[in-house]
């Protein structure tokens, strides 16, 4: 007799404490179908139970295994209740147990192990066998391996169901690959098909690994970018299959997954791939069975990007509703015609979202509480591909809830940028206090902003025994939670922080989240104050993006004395950092601690083997590495005997980056090599590069040619020098002036060539002075030949860059190489060297300035404030026999304020009695009313006797008249003198008449006072002239005795 299943049930009810148990049993002793019966035994606990039967006759087992369940349903329904774990009861556990030679199995395995037997033994429902080959795998319980292969045996690999071939690949490994093989090849399933497959070829098997060899099935479009690992070319590739077979995109994603199990390079690129691919029809099939091989194979890699894809994934529609309407595809779909078949349009409804986020953290949790050690990997795999663009936004809620003293308030409730990532939520955030999950909506809300300092994660027991792990977190988390979890776990490790090289602490260095890259370098700067300077560690704090962590390096190699020429990895580390530190402290550093010749050797291998593993394009870090690395090594080998091979130098060169181009002609100067063996086309590419790195080396090159060699591009030289470039400006001098100085009879025209340059406008800030600085160098007898016509015309030009030509020649000529009045023109010349080289002239040659004084004086019109005060303080001090009429009337012409107050001081003190007649001609035409007052006081019978002078006076007395609310003095003086013109001459007078009645008019009443004045004063002389004054008898007063009584 054999026991195939049993149910221990109980009831407690009141003062009844009933126990009712089951059993179906196989006579195995009879061969014919009917052979199994049900037995029941039941009483109160404690006593012996009443045993019976429920079947009077053996029946089949179908019929039995009815009775069985529908009895035990009864007493369900009754109240009772099941307390049996399956395996309580002896079974083929212990029997299996003895036939590998073991002890039985025990606590939680020992009841899997039993209840496996039970389910051998007897029909178990489909849904509690396959629950139960689930757990099985997922524990992977080996010693379960006989009782899966024997059920296996028993219904056939055709028969064999998904959580089967689960259970064999996870719990029996490499022993179950021809098992698989045979459910792989008889299965009429496609899922479980491909499950087969990919286990056979996961690392499950092991050493009985299957190669995934060509797969049939993979379009050539897609292996195409497959086998180069280039996830954008798989995406493309991917797209471009689903608008063309969309059935076909599903079975691609299965076969990558499986090609990627036994290629790195293939793995990445997938995994890079499958968050950019839509969880829409038709991928979603492939990315759902692509993350349930990955959870049957503990592809950490895999499963992070398909569970990543998976959960940040929006629902295409909500489930139950009839009728969906896409946005998407813009169209309205019956649900039901539409889900499920293999060509369907929608696909991931709202609830399977949500079962797909709580499928996803329950392979994690399953594995984390039996302490498996690939939960660790597998949630890290998730979280290092949790991207900033994955996360929400944060925001701040209020609800209301009751208070711990019964009362309600409201409280905050925060949902943070992880809130919809179910999964990562609960491993960062699990057991934090503010941590409020909704299981519900699979969403993970906040009291309050979490302590990214506290050890809130899940399972802590498991991230602590991964050392490795926290590392990669803290160095390769996009995310700051992620980062901050691996810190932690390093924090927390100090053992862990001890053991890590030099490369880890340079991986800390490098991190994006400055805590981390804190930690790093205080695990450098304790190990360099215990002792020793580890040349590897010194080495990563030079390529450290952060300036304390270089200057810490460099400070202490200068400290040893054998540093840093002597280690060929800090040598390179040196040799190729872009900061600016280092490349300062190259220098000293090569010219007192030259290179080893044991070194020299070593170091330059090390050099052309980083450059030939170069990529075809390079990023902004590798341009500026090689660009420093291009810069340092003259300073190591001076001498151009660095030990390179031509053919590494070639391949260098034929590279299709210009920066390794350039990386290339620069060791071609450095190794020694004859430069002129170069092919004349390979010449004029390097010259006419479109890239400036490439253009600078090869100028470096041109430079060990010799002169007659180095004529040949002589055109390419002068063009670099003239070019548009900077950097190459600068290199080119050189090679122009040992152009010049081997063929003198070039300079003149070429001299020529670039002054006229310098009269267009200059193609960047520095043209202008790299020019000068050429002609200065390469031709300086040819600027010194320069006649006073060039020069001048170079400082009256317009262009700037012919301005400061003629500054920088006119400091080494004499004064008298100009005119005086030329020299007056340079005083307000833009250059500062042009205007004090003029000051300088008027000092040294007083007496010729003065002789001309006329032209002199023009000094003052100069703009420049230095320039005009050094005019004043100069031109005061000349004598007043300097002064002439016509230098007064240069500085009185003026209409500049300060000119003119200057005029007025030079006219007060210089003006001789005889000239007041000739200036106050002038005077009297001067626009600006600060000269009007000085007018005034110039004026005269004598200075405006003649008729002409008169004319002249009259429309300036309008103006000085007419004045609002200013000129009172020169108003006054101006009237007074008129009133008396008028007076003392009839002609005079009559001319006056028409100012004097306008004037009368004015709003000012002292001027309107005195024209009226004038017209009486006027009308008394000349009584024949009209004036509109009448004349009005004034009325007579009456006296004081002649009023009324009445007035009185």
């Amino acid at each position: 007799m054999r026991v195939v299943r049993a149910a221990r049930l109980h009831l407690k009810e009141g003062a009844s404490d009933k126990v009712y148990e089951v059993d179906l049993v196989e006579n195995d002793a009879v061969a014919a179908p009917e052979r199994f019966l049900v037995n029941i035994r039941y009483g109160r606990r404690g006593t012996i139970l009443r045993e019976g039967s429920k079947t009077a006759q053996p029946i089949t087992a179908d019929a039995a295994a009815k009775v069985f369940d529908s009895v035990v349903v009864a007493k369900v329904n009754a109240g009772y209740r099941r307390i049996d774990p399956a395996a309580s009861f002896p079974g083929p556990a212990g029997e299996a147990e003895s036939r590998e030679g073991g002890t039985p199995a025990e606590g939680r395995d020992g009841i899997l192990l039993a209840r496996l037997a039970s389910c051998r033994r007897g029909l178990w429902p489909e849904k509690d066998r396959e629950r139960l080959l689930w757990r099985i795998g997922q524990l992977r319980i080996a010693r379960a391996e006989p009782d899966l292969v024997a059920l296996v045996r028993d219904i056939g690999p055709a028969g064999a169901s998904y959580a089967l071939v689960w259970a064999l690949a996870r719990a029996v490994g490499g022993k179950a690959a021809p098992i698989l093989e045979a459910v792989a090849a008889e299965t009429s399933s496609v899922v479980i098909r491909d499950l087969a497959r990919f286990a056979l070829v996961s690392p499950l098997m092991g050493a009985q690994r299957r190669s995934s060899g060509e797969e049939a099935d993979l379009p050539e479009a897609v292996a195409r970018p497959a086998r180069a690992g280039d996830a954008d070319g798989l995406v493309a590739a991917l797209t471009a299959l689903a608008r063309g077979k969309p059935l076909a995109v599903g079975p691609a994603l299965v076969a990558l997954g499986r090609c990627a199990q036994d290629d790195a390079v293939l793995h990445a690129g997938l995994c890079a791939a499958l968050p950019h691919l839509p969880a829409r029809p038709p991928y979603l099939i492939g990315l759902r069975r692509l993350f349930k091989h990955a959870e049957m194979a503990d592809d950490a890699g895999l499963f992070g990007a398909t569970a990543l894809r998976l959960e940040t994934a929006k629902a295409m529609y909500k489930s139950g509703a009839p009728l969906v309407y896409s946005a998407e595809l813009r169209r309205q779909f019956v649900v039901r015609d539409e889900r499920g078949g293999p060509d369907a349009r929608i696909g991931l409804s709202s609830a399977t979202s949500l079962y797909l986020k709580r499928r996803i953290w329950r392979a994690l949790r399953k594995r984390g509480e039996v302490g498996d050690p690939a939960f660790a990997e597998m949630a890290a795999g998730l979280l290092l591909r949790v991207r900033p663009e994955d996360l929400g936004p944060r925001t701040v809620s209020t609800l209301w809830r009751r208070q711990a003293n019964g009362t309600w308030g409201r409280d905050a409730r925060l949902r943070g940028p992880l809130a919809t990532h179910w999964a990562a939520s609960q491993l960062l955030f699990r057991h934090a206090r503010q941590a409020r999950p909704r299981s519900g909506s699979a969403t993970f809300f906040l009291d309050a902003d979490t302590d990214l300092d506290s050890r809130d994660e899940a399972f802590p027991d498991l991230w602590s025994a991964r050392p490795d792990l926290a590392l990669r977190l803290a160095t390769e988390g996009r995310i700051d939670p992620v980062a901050m979890l691996g810190l932690r776990v390093l924090r927390a490790d100090t053992a862990a922080c001890a053991a890590l090289d030099a490369a880890a602490i340079g991986r800390l260095l490098g991190a994006t989240l400055p805590a981390v890259a804190a930690l790093g370098l205080e695990i450098a700067r304790e190990r360099l104050a215990r002792g020793g300077a580890d040349p590897d560690l010194l080495a990563v704090l030079v390529q450290a993006r952060f300036p304390e962590a270089r200057m810490l390096a460099l400070r202490r190699i200068e400290a040893e004395a054998d540093l840093p020429w002597t280690n060929v990895a800090l040598a390179f580390a040196l040799l190729t950092s872009a900061a600016q530190e280092v490349g300062a402290a190259l220098v000293p550093l090569a010219r007192e601690r030259g290179l080893p010749a044991g070194v020299a050797g070593p170091l330059a291998e090390r050099l052309v083997a980083w450059l030939r593993a170069m990529p075809s394009v390079l990023d902004e870090e590798a341009k500026a590495a090689i660009r420093a690395m291009r810069g340092s090594l003259p300073l190591l080998w001076p001498n151009n005997d660095m030990p390179v091979a031509g053919h590494d130098i070639g391949a260098l060169m034929a590279h299709p980056a210009p920066e390794m181009i350039a990386a290339g002609v620069a060791l071609l100067a450095l190794s020694g090599t004859d430069a002129d063996g170069l092919p004349a086309e390979q010449w004029y590419a390097l010259i006419g590069s479109d890239s400036l790195d490439v253009r600078d080396a090869a100028i470096g090159l041109l430079s060990r040619l010799d002169d007659e060699r180095l004529r040949r591009h002589a055109d390419h030289i002068l063009a670099f020098a003239c070019g548009p470039s900077p950097v190459l400006r600068k290199a080119a001098r050189p090679l122009v002036k040992r152009l010049v100085d081997a063929d003198p009879d070039s300079a003149a025209p070429l001299a020529q060539s670039l002054i006229g340059s310098l009269f267009r406008t200059a193609p960047d800030d520095q043209f202008v002075a790299d020019v000068v600085a050429l002609l200065s160098e390469a031709m300086p007898r040819e600027l010194a030949a320069l006649d006073a016509g060039t020069l001048w015309r170079l400082l009256q030009a317009q262009a700037k860059g012919a301005q400061r030509l003629g500054a920088v020649v006119l400091a080494e000529r004499a004064p008298g190489l100009f005119s005086v009045r030329q020299i007056a023109r340079l005083g307000g010349h833009s250059h500062l060297s042009v205007r004090q080289w003029a000051m300088a002239a008027y000092l040294a040659e007083p007496a010729r300035f003065q002789a001309e004084a006329a032209e002199a004086v023009l000094l003052v019109e100069s703009d420049w404030p230095e320039t005009l005060a050094f005019a004043e303080s100069h031109f005061a001090a000349w004598p007043e026999e300097a002064w002439t009429p016509d230098a007064l009337a240069v500085v009185t012409d003026s209409v500049k304020p300060e000119v003119l107050a200057f005029a007025r001081r030079i006219l007060r003190s210089r003006l001789r009695p005889g000239e007041a007649d000739a200036q106050i001609l002038r005077l009297l035409e001067h626009p600006s009313p600060s000269m009007h007052l000085l007018v005034t006081e110039l004026l005269t019978a004598e200075a405006v006797a003649s008729e002409d002078a008169f004319a002249r006076l009259v429309p300036l007395a309008r103006i000085v008249m007419l004045q609002v609310l200013t000129g009172r003095t020169a108003k006054d003086r101006m009237a007074a003198f008129l009133k008396g013109e008028a007076l003392r001459s009839r002609e005079r007078a009559q001319s006056l008449l028409p100012f004097f009645a306008d004037l009368s008019l004015s709003g000012t009443a002292r001027d309107r006072n005195a024209a009226i004045l004038a017209l009486r004063d006027i009308a008394d002389a000349y009584p024949d002239l009209e004036t509109p004054l009448v004349r009005r008898p004034s009325a007579a007063r009456p006296s004081p005795g002649s009023l009324s009584e009445g007035a009185r």
